[in-house]
Protein backbone atom coordinates (compact mmCIF):
# COMPACT_ATOMS: atom_id res chain seq x y z
CA UNK A 1 0.00 0.00 0.00
CA UNK A 2 1.15 3.33 -0.62
CA UNK A 3 1.48 6.23 1.61
CA UNK A 4 -0.54 8.75 -0.58
CA UNK A 5 0.80 11.71 1.80
CA UNK A 6 4.04 10.86 1.33
CA UNK A 7 3.45 10.43 -2.67
CA UNK A 8 2.08 13.56 -3.11
CA UNK A 9 4.58 16.07 -0.98
CA UNK A 10 7.58 13.97 -3.31
CA UNK A 11 5.60 14.66 -6.08
CA UNK A 12 5.64 18.60 -4.63
CA UNK A 13 9.12 18.71 -3.84
CA UNK A 14 10.29 17.74 -6.84
CA UNK A 15 8.71 20.23 -8.83
CA UNK A 16 10.14 22.68 -6.06
CA UNK A 17 13.65 21.87 -6.48
CA UNK A 18 13.82 21.39 -10.12
CA UNK A 19 12.46 24.98 -10.00
CA UNK A 20 15.33 26.15 -7.49
CA UNK A 21 18.08 24.08 -8.79
CA UNK A 22 16.52 26.36 -12.61
CA UNK A 23 15.40 23.54 -14.57
CA UNK A 24 13.80 25.07 -17.78
CA UNK A 25 10.94 26.35 -18.66
CA UNK A 26 9.62 23.05 -20.99
CA UNK A 27 11.43 20.62 -18.34
CA UNK A 28 9.55 22.17 -15.64
CA UNK A 29 6.03 21.62 -17.57
CA UNK A 30 7.08 18.02 -19.17
CA UNK A 31 8.25 17.33 -15.39
CA UNK A 32 4.98 17.93 -13.99
CA UNK A 33 3.21 15.83 -15.90
CA UNK A 34 5.15 12.91 -16.27
CA UNK A 35 5.00 12.92 -12.22
CA UNK A 36 1.43 13.48 -12.32
CA UNK A 37 0.98 10.66 -14.71
CA UNK A 38 3.24 8.08 -12.23
CA UNK A 39 1.05 9.74 -8.98
CA UNK A 40 -1.91 8.71 -10.58
CA UNK A 41 -0.81 5.00 -11.82
CA UNK A 42 0.23 4.79 -8.14
CA UNK A 43 -2.72 5.26 -6.63
CA UNK A 44 -4.72 3.45 -9.68
CA UNK A 45 -2.31 0.22 -8.48
CA UNK A 46 -2.43 0.86 -4.79
CA UNK A 47 -5.10 -1.29 -2.61
CA UNK A 48 -7.49 2.05 -1.29
CA UNK A 49 -11.10 1.95 -1.96
CA UNK A 50 -12.37 2.79 -5.49
CA UNK A 51 -13.74 5.73 -3.56
CA UNK A 52 -10.37 6.90 -1.26
CA UNK A 53 -8.59 6.47 -5.28
CA UNK A 54 -11.64 8.72 -7.15
CA UNK A 55 -10.72 11.48 -4.42
CA UNK A 56 -6.77 10.85 -4.37
CA UNK A 57 -6.36 11.53 -8.11
CA UNK A 58 -8.74 14.69 -7.75
CA UNK A 59 -6.18 16.14 -5.27
CA UNK A 60 -3.58 15.19 -7.60
CA UNK A 61 -5.46 17.32 -10.13
CA UNK A 62 -5.53 19.92 -7.84
CA UNK A 63 -1.99 19.69 -7.30
CA UNK A 64 -0.72 19.46 -10.73
CA UNK A 65 -2.46 22.91 -11.62
CA UNK A 66 -1.39 24.44 -8.24
CA UNK A 67 2.05 23.69 -9.79
CA UNK A 68 1.45 24.42 -13.29
CA UNK A 69 0.96 28.00 -11.92
CA UNK A 70 3.60 27.87 -9.85
CA UNK A 71 5.50 27.07 -12.88
CA UNK A 72 4.19 29.61 -14.49
CA UNK A 73 5.17 32.60 -12.37
CA UNK A 74 8.76 31.46 -11.26
CA UNK A 75 9.76 31.68 -15.35
CA UNK A 76 7.34 34.89 -15.37
CA UNK A 77 9.71 36.69 -12.73
CA UNK A 78 12.61 35.48 -14.37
Amino acid sequence: MIDYLNLKNSYIAAIQMGLMLNTGYEEAKHGNELLHKFCENCVDNSNYSEQDKRAMKHDLELVKETLSQEIELHFRGV
